[in-house]
């Protein structure tokens, strides 16, 4: 399949890519047929299932070109998606990313609009590379992205919040959402590692590390040392691989802390809103009569008011306090399942949560000792 994005140069390659959405997808799909037919002439005569494979793609790939120039732009997406499974070329994977992009889907964008980039051949138009370029900067600038490196392991898995990203991406950039995540390095033999990450919007992070084998470890765990003979007996029976441990409940207790601060500080907002309303009841009153002790029928209103409010202050002060302890119970969980030993590891760690008792205020102390 081939596109045509046709353009001015310099300056009006920029404009298009702001304000010429519909018409590049128009010209970019414009002979994709063809593309692919000539693409055909140059390889070796495919079999039944090959040529089945590519009518497939480019009727979808026709059916998602109409939908997009007529605005439909999930149906789009959706007869994108089905081509780009029967075939991965570079026009379907570029105007899949178009629409991905005006869908707010930046990082599905930016994966399909760089492997466009990368697979387009040295016939490709400047102007129309130029285009392509920019709108993989334009995604990019949405989302982070994350280069991995594994020097012992290149041929190493990468997980990212548990899903796999494909060898083709991982071998050159992964694309994710701003936020917090979780990438996790994976080959038979070595040991897992994972990463928490935090990216932000078009930051890049490089990752250059050397994942440790099985075997070393295993062999330490044994008493044997690692650079021994050739003919060192295996591992005794029973030791255990230390399993990396899982940072998302870490991440899931902060976030639910956070949210419980934020709650406590709206609580508070509005006992302190209450507490001023009823000082100025108070004073209202005091500036009128005696009081409320002793309150002429005139004040009745007034003082039932004041008491109101004044217990509206208090409840929602005392709901304010719970939800900060509550935050702050899910503080210390968070910590204790960072910091506590796991079970079958050499090294050992402590950790205590004790009262802390005052005159004037009560709380509690985390205690812990770390090796």
């Amino acid at each position: 399949m081939d596109g045509g994005l046709c353009v001015d140069e310099g300056a009006a390659v920029r404009r298009a890519v702001r304000a010429g959405w519909l018409a590049m997808s128009l010209l970019l799909a414009s002979m994709a047929a063809a593309t692919s037919a000539r693409g055909d002439e140059k390889r070796a005569a495919p079999g039944p299932s090959a040529e089945s494979a590519r009518d497939r793609a480019v009727r979808d790939f026709e059916q998602g070109r109409r939908a997009h120039l007529e605005g439909r732009l999930e149906a789009a997406e959706l007869s994108y998606l089905r081509a780009w499974g029967w075939m991965k070329s570079y026009d379907i994977a570029v105007n899949l990313g178009q629409v991905q992009l005006q869908l707010n889907k930046p990082a599905s964008a930016a994966k399909h609009l760089a492997f466009g980039v990368r697979a387009v051949g040295p016939e490709i138009e400047p102007e129309r590379l130029e285009v392509m370029r920019a709108l993989l900067a334009e995604a990019k600038a949405q989302v982070g992205t994350l280069r991995v490196r594994v020097r012992s392991a290149p041929d190493a898995e990468l997980f990212v919040d548990g899903e796999r990203a494909p060898a083709e991406e991982a071998a050159h950039e992964l694309y994710v959402e701003p936020g917090q995540h979780l990438l996790v390095i994976r080959r038979a033999g070595y040991e897992d590692m994972a990463r928490p990450l935090v990216t932000a919007p078009g930051a890049t992070e490089e990752i250059t590390i050397d994942l440790k084998p099985k075997a070393a470890t295993e062999r330490r765990a044994a008493g044997v040392p690692v650079n021994g003979d050739a003919k060192t007996k295996a591992p005794a029976a029973g030791v255990r691989m230390e399993e990396p441990r899982s940072w998302v409940p870490v991440i899931a207790l902060g976030a639910a802390s956070a949210a419980g601060l934020g709650v406590g500080m709206g609580f508070t907002l509005a006992s302190n809103a209450a507490s001023a309303d009823a000082r100025a009841l108070r004073e209202d009153i005091l500036g009128v009569g005696p009081g409320c002790l002793d309150a002429p029928s005139a004040l009745a209103d007034r003082c039932t008011q004041l008491a109101r409010t004044t217990a509206r202050s208090d409840r929602l002060g005392d709901v304010a306090g719970v939800t900060y302890i509550a935050s702050g119970t899910v503080v210390l969980a968070a910590l204790a399942f960072a910091l506590w030993p796991r079970s079958g590891s050499a090294q050992g760690s402590a950790v205590r949560v004790v009262p802390d008792l005052r005159a004037d205020t009560t709380g509690v102390l985390l205690v812990g000792a770390w090796q």
